[in-house]
């Protein structure tokens, strides 16, 4: 929850300083003020929610999640300097959407990495529900701080314009992989959302934007128009994240209280065995071999009932952590393939001097193109990668 909420509001800090910058100053100055001092608060609350972690147990599987949250932390740091240059105009619309978009992404990188410590199945489905929405959501944050350069302007570049249609493909993506992860409910709301008349109007101008030619000009308060309609998603895209953070809540505490119901019995079931007391045999039954159990060797003092007891214990142990295994190795998949695709992305980004949504863009467009996953074209990218580092 204190992740999310600080994610939402510096996604509008970001729209709302982008506009602050190509108006000159003159276009939501006091809306960019207030919310600057409402984030102090949101701030402070995340970071004293760190203070519960317990530093002195982590280990190779922690390591990253910490290392994201030292990330996000040194930015953080940086903030009140990069506001000052804003203020006075040092700093151009799209290094301060930079500036805040790899912020953002290291808020969203401590969700994955949480996704990838869990070692609940039921949990890390929520929480890759959590992560991928929240990925999305920040896609429509982007596509809002572009849309309002663009607006303020009064002019859009081939380059924005591009940069807008890739960022709303992303979020296409991000959601559809949500709709496979999220509950019942959540995944409703997302529904009714994108039927709203926000979300419509948002397609109304971003068609607007599509068919705008070099040459055309538009009135640059339909700036701040873009930026009410945006943000009238976006805010109810947070009312969302916030019912599936509720849900995580829950499910988090059901755990806690299953786990604590699950040690009492075993406890009770430990105390019962080793209080357990064989009845006396009587000659009759000792000389009797109908009753006999093969293939169960029998220590000395340790009857058959007993002995039946603890195999029973065990083996529902193990069919249990089977179970778990099997279900937390089909939802790890996900995050592993969501790896496999950041690296190509890297690899294209690098290769190609390509933005990140131009990158994500060839490989949506390669596997539409050969009929094949986003993930099977990843994979090919990285194959090709290592075999050239090789040589």
């Amino acid at each position: 929850m204190k992740v999310s909420d600080l994610i939402h509001e510096l996604q509008k800090e970001r729209g709302l300083s982008n506009s602050y910058l190509v108006s000159d100053g003159e276009r939501l100055s006091q809306e960019r003020n207030n919310e600057i001092r409402y984030i102090s608060g949101v701030q402070q609350t995340f970071c004293e929610s760190l203070v519960n972690l317990d530093l002195e147990r982590r280990g190779s599987s922690t390591i990253r999640l910490y290392n994201s949250l030292a990330y996000v932390l040194h930015s953080l740091e940086e903030l009140p300097v990069f506001r000052k240059k804003i203020n006075e105009k040092t700093v151009s619309p799209v290094d301060n959407t930079k500036f805040f978009n790899h912020l953002i992404a290291g808020l969203l990188a401590v969700i994955f990495e949480a996704a990838d410590v869990s070692n609940d199945p039921d949990i890390t489905r929520v929480l890759i529900g959590l992560f991928n929405f929240l990925q999305g959501k920040e896609y429509a944050g982007q596509e809002r701080a572009w849309g309002v350069i663009g607006f303020t302007k009064g002019t859009f570049s081939k380059q924005t314009k591009d940069q807008i249609r890739a960022l709303k493909d992303a979020q296409f993506g991000c959601f559809d992989i949500f709709n496979d992860f999220g509950s019942a409910t959540s995944t409703a709301l997302w529904r009714q959302l994108e039927q709203a008349n926000a979300a419509q109007e948002l397609e109304r101008m971003r068609q607007l934007i599509s068919r705008f030619q070099i040459g055309d000009t538009l009135p640059t308060s339909i700036g701040e128009v873009w930026y009410q309609a945006a943000t009238a998603r976006i805010d109810e895209m947070q009312k969302i994240a916030e019912q599936i953070t509720n849900e995580l809540t829950c499910l988090c505490n059901d755990k806690v209280t299953q786990a604590n119901e699950e040690l009492r019995l075993h406890e009770e079931k430990l105390v019962e065995l080793a209080n357990y007391e064989a009845p006396p045999m009587s000659p009759l039954t000792a000389m009797d071999n109908s009753n006999a159990i093969h293939n169960v060797e029998i220590r000395n003092g340790l009857s058959v009932n007993l002995a039946h007891s603890i195999h029973e214990l065990v083996q529902r142990q193990a069919e249990h952590l089977r179970k778990v295994s099997d279900e937390l190795a089909a939802v790890k998949q996900t995050l592993n393939e969501r790896k496999i695709i950041e690296k190509a992305k890297g690899i294209l980004m690098k290769t190609q001097n390509a933005s990140e949504e131009e990158a994500y863009k060839q490989l949506r467009e390669a596997a539409m193109k050969g009929n094949k996953r986003i993930i099977d074209i990843a994979e090919n990218i990285l194959s090709v990668s290592e075999m050239l580092n090789s040589q």
